[in-house]
């Protein structure tokens, strides 16, 4: 017995070692599924990124919670209803197939972030951002959120607000009255995640633009991502406008106000720069190929991360080839934990297209238009569906995926595509700062010290219920003057 008690806790890290081993091989073996895919047209290929990613999700299933298990049970429900209508074996193919998509860009978009811990911009960039002085502390940081989140998404946002943590920890911070410094905490971290969140809006790297794309195959990004960009500044200056009030009875007490380290705006400017480059890289090979916007990305990134990766570590003792190296370790490394992430991005995939295959799509549409509905009174409500479903744990790519792709099929006159776009990315950006069910929300959470509930309803209530009005507004004028 006493060697069985020893040999026992021995062998269960074992397995979990062992597991999470296998984990990360069938999560490479999905995304260079993905990769095959985009070069060649082979089911073979198919079967064997949904094998793997099939077997990957069940070994994984102690990760879930319930934003993660209600999707992927309605996929297996959907899935189960699409063989008993005996849906027509194409849908399949082409289910599986943005499944596979979806699940591998959240593994590949990775490599960005690995490729980030090694980057010495992004710590100077960093600091630049969080310790600019308070007059200029939201507009910098709110600008950095975003660009942290177009390079590195979640890892960005983890980036900045664990900087901000630690500048409000400082010497000279711990002086301050403890409203002061509460209130301090509270400003720069709505700063993070409202940039963060306006991603969404027109980041043609982020999920909500690839899941718009792929939910409304006859949409280009730049049918509705340059309003969305515009969209943003307005949101920006709502956000600058509720700091400034809150910050005004401290400008009052003159309080210290920090600096950024000398230098260290080259940082911010070698980020900005990624950013261009990236998107450059995609666009680019996107008008020279055959590939399209989606394809080319998920070419792109990883190209591009081992780039970064060797430039970054170039004066290192093991050189570009070692950052390289550590780069892709890091990467796989992680993949053994994304479980509960594949498991939406794939049910965000695959839903969509079995789903409008069993829902009467055209008798809706028909039902709806007797309505006799005006498109401006639309549109606004699959924005408010996505914020609705967030606030009770579903994820807004689930949502997102299954309006984009039902609404653009009933073809309702005077609802153009570019309208159902930014509508729902307009209730995805409220959505992610407010839900405290929220992956956005969760983060900063455990960063912070703050509850879900906390920083998504209480400190950002009224910013994010002002940006989705403002969203609407926008919307409703582009509509009315029939540029979208």
């Amino acid at each position: 017995m006493p060697s069985g008690q020893q040999v026992g806790p021995a062998s269960r890290a074992e397995d979990r070692h062992l597991g999470k081993a296998v984990r990360r091989y069938l999560m490479c073996v999905v995304a260079g599924a993905a990769l095959v895919l985009v070069f060649i047209p082979s089911q073979v290929a198919t079967v064997l990124g949904a094998v793997a990613l099939a077997v990957y999700l069940a070994l994984s299933c102690r990760q879930f919670g319930i934003g993660t298990w209600v999707p992927v049970l309605l996929s297996l429900a959907v899935l189960v209803m699409a063989l008993v209508s005996e849906v027509p074996a194409a849908l399949f193919w082409q289910a599986i197939d943005r499944m596979l998509f979806l699940s591998a860009l959240i593994a590949i978009l990775g490599t960005l972030r690995a490729a980030a811990a090694q980057a010495r911009e992004v710590d100077q960039a960093g600091l630049y951002l969080t310790r600019q002085p308070t007059s200029r502390r939201y507009l910098a940081m709110t600008f950095g959120g975003q660009l942290f989140g177009v390079l590195i998404n979640f890892g960005g946002l983890a980036v900045l607000l664990d900087v901000a943590k630690r500048a409000s920890q400082t010497e000279q911070t711990l002086r301050l009255p403890p409203e002061a410094r509460e209130a301090r905490l509270k400003r720069m971290t709505l700063a993070v995640i409202r940039g963060f969140s306006l991603i969404a809006l027109w980041s043609p790297f982020g999920f909500a633009t690839n899941a718009i794309l792929l939910a409304i195959p006859t949409l280009a990004y730049t049918d509705f991502g340059p309003i969305g960009f515009a969209m943003s500044f307005l949101l920006v200056a709502i956000g600058w406008g509720l700091d400034r009030w809150e910050g005004g009875r401290f400008r009052r007490m003159g309080l210290p106000s920090p600096r950024p380290p000398p230098g260290s705006w080259i940082g911010a400017v070698v980020m900005l720069a990624h950013v261009i480059a990236l998107g450059a890289c995609v666009f680019v090979l996107q008008d020279v190929t055959a590939l399209s916007f989606q394809q080319a990305l998920i070419v792109v990134v990883p190209c591009y991360a081992i780039f970064w990766s060797a430039v970054a570590a170039r004066d290192d003792p093991g050189g570009s080839s070692g950052g390289v190296v550590r780069a892709a370790r890091a990467t796989v490394t992680r993949l053994s934990e994304l479980g509960p992430e594949v498991g939406v991005f794939a049910s965000a995939g695959f839903l969509p297209v079995l789903m409008i295959a069993l829902v009467p799509v055209d008798d809706l549409g028909v039902a709806i238009a007797e309505l006799n509905l005006a498109p401006q009174l639309l549109a606004p409500c699959l924005g408010l569906c996505v914020v609705a479903f967030a606030m009770v744990g579903m994820n807004p790519i689930i949502t997102a995926s299954l309006l984009g792709a039902a609404v653009s099929q009933m073809a309702l006159p005077g609802l153009s595509e570019a309208a159902i776009a930014l509508a729902i990315m307009g209730g995805w950006a409220a959505a992610i700062g407010l839900s405290p069910f929220i992956t956005t929300i969760g983060i900063s959470s455990s960063i912070v010290g703050r509850s879900p509930v906390r920083i998504g309803l209480v400190w950002n209530g009224v910013y994010g219920l002002l940006s989705l009005t403002a969203c609407f507004v926008v919307l409703e004028g582009l509509m009315a003057a029939g540029i979208i």
